[in-house]
């Protein structure tokens, strides 16, 4: 059986960072003869821009831990605060097992007022242990490249860059700045967690709109709906162009439409689909529907995807069969998808091309 146990957080000065987190920890209620062992898998740092944010920050790195130990380092960059000064804490936690006490998170929260925001990253360069992997969490409800040079130096202490388009106020906008980066990021890695939730529709469209079961469906593809709920505009816009990407459509054009919605024209070798997404004022912020019309054996078919519940998705295929089948998949909170994130630090060739031609539709339409 394995306990989660912490320290309470206490203030250090900057230069007393390494030295605190060394020292022995013993976690009250711990036994004197209880074996201390600290083993760490990588750096994290974690960005939010406000004391409000930090609270819920704090509680998804405590959540992350456990999963992928690791030295996480919170910086609240708060352009609010006019302080020039940094203010540091420290806080440890660990997970029991029998009478050894396993150190899994080493937490590290700096504070930094507007003029004190440019030696950030100085000060977690000299926090970091150099010798493992570090991953930059923007977790904060902006495109990361706006924040400008903050963003800039935290990238280049990273290994790879997560972030949430989620949460944007602008995020036809937002995405193109944040393709612009995603194409010339060089050595990062870029993640969107939007990407990873929309992982369940690319699995069950390609499944249901595969050769051997719906033979002529992918050249026959005409028109294809999206709706969605709020927040989540940039994962429909995601998948638009995952679908243009892996048929090889060529983007002719896009169109703003009232709902709000919008509508692009693509062309290929076998026509020219068209494809539209729809915004719901209310609800959960997820992917609704999918209607895909096409053609199999030549007959017109209509393939409808409909989430149904968190995590599950139905599938039918009206004027092809009365069957309604459906898949199932996880449903993870942004902590958990941050944590499975971490470890993989292997470029996602498919996201990006996805990125980049979702840009391309973006700037028809601005």
């Amino acid at each position: 059986m394995t306990t989660l146990v912490a320290s309470e957080p206490r203030f250090v000065s900057l230069a007393a960072i390494e030295r605190e987190l060394a020292r022995p920890w013993q976690h009250p209620g711990g036994r004197r003869e209880e074996q201390t062992t600290r083993a760490l898998m990588g750096n994290l740092i974690a960005v939010c821009r406000s004391q409000p944010e930090r609270a819920g920050l704090e509680r998804e790195v405590a959540q992350i831990v456990p999963h992928y130990p690791t030295r996480a380092l919170l910086l609240v960059a708060d352009p609010a605060n006019q302080s020039a000064g940094i203010a540091a804490s420290i806080a440890l936690q660990g997970c029991i097992r029998g009478s050894s006490l396993q150190i899994c998170g080493e937490l590290v929260i700096i504070g930094a007022g507007g003029p004190a925001t440019p030696r950030l990253a100085s000060v977690a360069r000299a926090v970091l242990l150099g010798d493992l992997p570090t991953s930059l969490w923007w977790a904060s409800p902006e495109a990361p490249p706006l924040a400008g040079e903050l963003f800039s130096q935290l990238a280049e202490l990273a290994d790879q860059v997560i972030y949430d388009s989620a949460a944007w106020a602008d995020p036809l906008r937002q995405l193109v700045v944040t393709a612009n980066w995603v194409s010339g990021s060089g050595r990062q890695v870029a993640s969107d967690l939007a990407w990873r939730r929309a992982r369940l529709w690319r699995r069950i469209i390609a499944q249901s709109l595969d050769p051997t079961l719906a033979p002529g469906a992918l050249e026959g593809i005409e028109e294809a709906h999206i709706e969605h709920g709020p927040h989540a505009l940039t994962q429909a816009w995601l998948l638009s162009g995952w679908l243009a990407l892996r048929l090889g459509w060529v983007p002719r054009g896009g169109t703003l439409l009232p709902g709000p919605g919008v509508s692009w024209s693509f062309e290929w070798p076998h026509g020219r689909p068209r494809v539209e997404i729809r915004r719901h004022p209310e609800g959960e912020p997820d992917i609704r529907t999918v209607r895909i019309v096409t053609r199999v054996d030549g007959r017109p078919v209509t393939f409808r995807f409909e989430l149904q519940a968190a995590g599950r998705v139905a599938v039918s295929a009206e004027r092809l069969t009365d069957r309604v089948l459906s898949l199932t998949g996880p449903v993870y909170s942004r902590s958990a998808l941050v944590a499975r994130q971490l470890p993989d630090l292997a470029r996602d060739r498919l996201f990006e091309s996805s990125v980049a031609l979702a840009r391309t539709m973006a700037e028809a339409v601005l």
